[in-house]
């Protein structure tokens, strides 16, 4: 619930793009990138992929910096502890490499987090044939989640305010938080059904973000057929 409460919080204060490149493009360039290290058998070419994006890494902003590598160190971290029982099966190299995978993917999606809003995300997707509907779920459940935390949250300190004595399953309130949580899910998804029936919703989401390709498009579409390249190569 933290992480995408920063994420949606994210909207409103991004910074400028330091490149002006289409959010899709950047998109399918991030998936490409974690599906070849996934794929990958050698880890050099990991290896590669890492030592780049930790030069992108550099050139952002020691708060940026700061936030993605503290993302980063759970997964890695849990990743690590999952894999250690290989090192003593005689297999250290699998536990080395997956945890490199792991850190890949993460940093690539960090960076592109970084770079792009939420609703950039959203809109990306729209640019890939999905239907609006699907798009428009997407956008509000996870909208709803934060919410629902949220408010779940509130009705959990305020239970714990009020209750008196020990702790336990009979005083604790989980049962009346959920469903009070469950019945307000139901009250606002019925309200966000009527206001988009007011607003004559046609099933078209409306991508706001940038959709025509320029120069620096170009460039960066090239990374495609080079990462393909690299990977048939290593």
């Amino acid at each position: 619930m933290e992480m995408i409460g920063h994420l949606l919080a994210s909207d409103g204060n991004k910074k400028i793009q330091r490149l002006h490149v289409m959010p899709q493009l950047r998109m399918a360039v991030a998936f490409l990138t974690i599906l070849l290290c996934a794929l990958s058998a050698n880890a050099f070419f990991t290896l590669s992929i890492i030592a780049v994006l930790l030069v992108r890494l550099a050139a952002m902003s020691p708060e940026e910096i700061a936030v993605i590598l503290k993302r980063l160190l759970l997964p890695v971290a849990f990743t690590f502890l999952l894999m250690l029982p290989s090192v003593f099966l005689g297999h250290p190299g699998t536990m080395i490499t997956v945890t490199m995978k792991v850190f890949e993917s993460m940093l690539v999606l960090g960076i592109l987090n970084s770079d792009l809003s939420w609703k950039e995300i959203t809109g990306s997707l729209a640019s890939f044939r999905l239907p609006g509907v699907i798009v428009l779920t997407l956008d509000t459940a996870v909208r709803f989640l934060v919410i629902l935390g949220r408010f779940a949250d509130r009705m959990a300190e305020a239970v714990s305010l009020r209750r008196v004595g020990k702790k336990n399953w009979r005083n604790a309130g989980t049962g009346g938080i959920l469903g009070t949580t469950f019945l307000k899910s139901g009250q606002m998804a019925e309200r966000n059904a009527e206001a988009m029936r007011c607003r004559c919703f046609a099933g078209t989401w409306k991508n706001h973000s940038k959709t025509k390709p320029g120069r620096a498009d170009f460039f960066y579409f090239l990374l495609i057929p080079l990462l393909i390249a690299w990977y048939i190569y290593t």
